[in-house]
């Protein structure tokens, strides 16, 4: 799920979840609202095979930049870690960086195999799709795959599933 980091009433960096398939990004301390406001920027979700693509829409009269640069085209695809900033507003942050939890398995098309105990995970059975290579891993009673290593089967993601962000722009 997509976050929008920007910064708190007192200063601190925060990670606002995106709900939904679209929300308008509006000045203020609040930077997320419904969509439907009078804005003029609004992110969509596009989803598809397993992914979210987000993109950023502007009237031409508002004064948008990403990255810096002013969105000219009034359309862009967003990318994890993109710099949005509204006007003289402070920039806020568009990441795409997921957390593990366990959740459900959609199931799939094609048998999905959980890398650790290299069983089939079943439509329905409790899982977590790692966040950095999103592989899908058993997290059960039954199979704790998950958990049962400091790190995914097949990336160096943490499995700790208060591992929190990898990332924030406190770093910047």
């Amino acid at each position: 799920m997509a976050q929008i980091w920007a910064r708190s009433e007192s200063g601190d960096w925060e990670a606002v979840k995106v709900g939904g398939d679209a929300f308008a990004l509006v000045a203020g301390p609040q930077p997320i609202a419904r969509p439907g406001t009078e804005a003029g920027v609004l992110c969509r979700r596009f989803a598809g095979r397993g992914r979210e693509t987000w993109v950023l829409l502007s009237a031409p009269s508002v004064d948008l930049r990403v990255n810096g640069a002013p969105l000219l085209t009034g359309i862009r695809v967003l990318e994890d870690r993109d710099a949005i900033q509204l006007s003289d507003e402070s920039p806020t942050y568009f990441s795409s960086e997921r957390l593990a939890e366990v959740e459900l398995f959609p199931g799939s098309p094609e048998a999905v195999y959980c890398p650790r105990c290299k069983t089939e995970i079943e439509a329905g059975g409790a899982a977590v799709r790692c966040p950095g290579c999103e592989s899908w891993h058993h997290q059960s009673e039954s199979f704790g795959c998950w958990l049962y290593a400091e790190r995914c089967a097949l990336c160096d993601h943490p499995t700790a599933l208060d591992a929190g962000f990898r990332w924030s722009p406190e770093e910047l």
